[in-house]
């Protein structure tokens, strides 16, 4: 193999193992965000309660329907049974283990309520005073919870179940995006930081738990006591979750993570449920979006995105939008290509005088180098602009992976035919192996040596391999791009743009 093909090899199996591991390594950036937090009244919302009668320990439960949200809440511990975002069609509390339960000396306690105009009011007496826990229905997506005693009472409010996962067909993606992230003078992800529990005792702005699509937000509003994160997957009572593993070599993370509110007077936080969009994440002006834009390819993911929604406006499919996206990619970045491509093609040409060079001056480096670049100056060759196109797209390559991998737009959204969901992989296969035959005919297009064969098979199967359980969107992606390349090969050879 000729040394130009070694670098294009070399560079190009970086980029691979790069977008393996680079969604599990990044973390997000630091910013300052204002100490107010900004609640938005909706326009309206439509209260509807249901009460039946539990035939568990589990007591009564109240039904709220909101035009974004539908909660079900518990008298007993004043919890949260489920709390379901509409759009997504996704709960994120997990089956028999409620969030928002206030505990008093370790007892759930058992509420009585009633309804008014525009919250849920729980209420206890404990030594004939009045103990209230009061849901506030003024966001869109979500509430404002406040709890009231008047006197010193050590409680707590128990988030201790975490979030459960939505993606039950890819549960193990979505386990690896699971953390916890802490604001206040800056941005903190902790999840590395809890073995079995972690103790928070600074205050605090807000404090966020993260699936991959969906993010839980608690503004502390007002002074708290401290804080207990624990992984969960560490306690014997959650020691049924299941785990499994995405993909050829990615599981990453199988973490859950919940947390505990300790209190000893009242209080009131702002609870949000919102989808991990930049988009909608950004306009709360509270530095949300941070927990999903760490990565210095950030600016472009959201360019990326912004023109996908664009096509999808037009073409209403994804999958459209993805193919249309390849061919825009493609033509933008069409000098770079032709470039590479005539490079690699003079490199093999010049492969029998490189070889004699080569056996001539072996016993001389000095003497073998200079020669080389004699001959690349005689024919006019430049070995490293074979590589150069690869390394100006890089940012863009590893911007788009996050993109199709990690966007909720791409979440349920169907193509064509057998890919019902972006998200997921190929069920079939169809679309990796298609995208490795594809490599292979391009490889074969473009290479001359015949030594170069083994090289030539074994990068499509590593290919397939590789992209074998990634996203249907992805793999869309790349199988468009190489026909794309394919097409242009053959433009290129027959000196159409030449």
């Amino acid at each position: 193999m000729d040394n130009d093909q070694k670098r294009i090899l070399t560079a190009f199996l970086l980029i691979i193992i790069v977008l393996l591991i680079w969604s599990l390594i990044a973390t997000p950036r630091v910013e300052k965000t204002s100490d107010k937090v900004k609640v938005k009244l909706p326009d309206s919302t439509k209260i509807q309660s249901v009460r039946t009668e539990a035939k568990s320990i589990t007591g009564d439960t109240i039904a709220i329907e909101q035009n974004f949200l539908r909660m079900v809440f518990l008298t007993n511990g004043g919890g949260i049974k489920s709390l379901y975002l509409k759009k997504y069609n996704a709960d994120i509390v997990p089956e028999k283990s409620p969030l928002f339960l206030t505990k008093i000396s370790d007892t759930i306690i058992n509420f009585e309520y009633f309804i008014d105009s525009d919250s849920l009011v729980f209420f206890k007496y404990i030594n004939n005073k009045r103990f209230t826990k009061v849901y506030y229905f003024d966001e869109d997506y979500g509430f404002t919870l406040r709890v009231n005693y008047p006197d010193t009472i050590h409680h707590l409010l128990s988030l201790r179940s975490g979030l459960k996962s939505t993606e039950k067909k890819n549960e193990a993606d979505d386990l690896r995006h699971f953390n916890v992230y802490v604001k206040s003078e800056k941005l903190i992800n902790i999840s590395k930081n809890i073995t079995d529990s972690l103790i928070y005792k600074n205050n605090w702005q807000w404090s966020a738990l993260r699936t991959k699509y969906f993010i839980l937000i608690l503004n502390n509003i007002s002074k708290l006591n401290h804080a207990a994160f624990y992984r969960l997957s560490k306690l014997n009572e959650f020691s049924n979750i299941k785990v499994s593993y995405f993909g050829c070599a990615m599981s990453g993370n199988t973490n859950r993570y919940g947390l505990d509110i300790f209190a000893d007077s009242s209080f009131t936080i702002s609870v949000l449920l919102l989808p991990a969009k930049y988009s909608e994440l950004a306009q709360y002006n509270e530095g949300y979006e941070q927990i999903i834009s760490g990565s210095i390819w950030a600016p472009i993911e959201r360019v990326i995105i912004f023109i996908l929604n664009l096509f999808y406006s037009i073409v209403k499919n994804y999958g459209f939008a993805i193919i249309i996206f390849s061919l825009l990619f493609k033509i933008i970045f069409f000098p770079l290509s032709r470039q590479m491509i005539v490079s690699q093609q003079q490199m093999q040409l010049l492969q029998p005088e490189l070889k004699k060079i080569q056996d001539k001056y072996k016993n001389d480096p000095q003497a073998l180098n200079r020669e080389m670049m004699h001959l690349y100056k005689v024919y006019k060759v430049n070995p490293f602009s074979g590589c150069l196109p690869l390394l100006i797209q890089f940012p863009i390559f590893i911007a788009l992976y996050q993109v199709l991998s990690t966007a909720i737009e791409f979440r349920c959204a169907p193509f064509i035919l057998w890919i019902t969901d972006l998200s997921l992989k190929d069920p079939y296969y169809i679309l990796p192996v298609a995208m490795g035959v594809l490599m292979l005919i391009q490889s074969l297009m473009t290479t001359i040596d015949p030594r170069q064969r083994f090289m030539i098979i074994m990068m499509p199967l590593i290919m397939i391999f590789v992209f074998l359980n990634f996203p249907s969107g992805l793999q869309l992606y790349w199988f468009t791009y190489n026909i794309l390349s394919i097409l242009e090969n053959l433009m290129i050879k027959k000196k159409v743009f030449r």
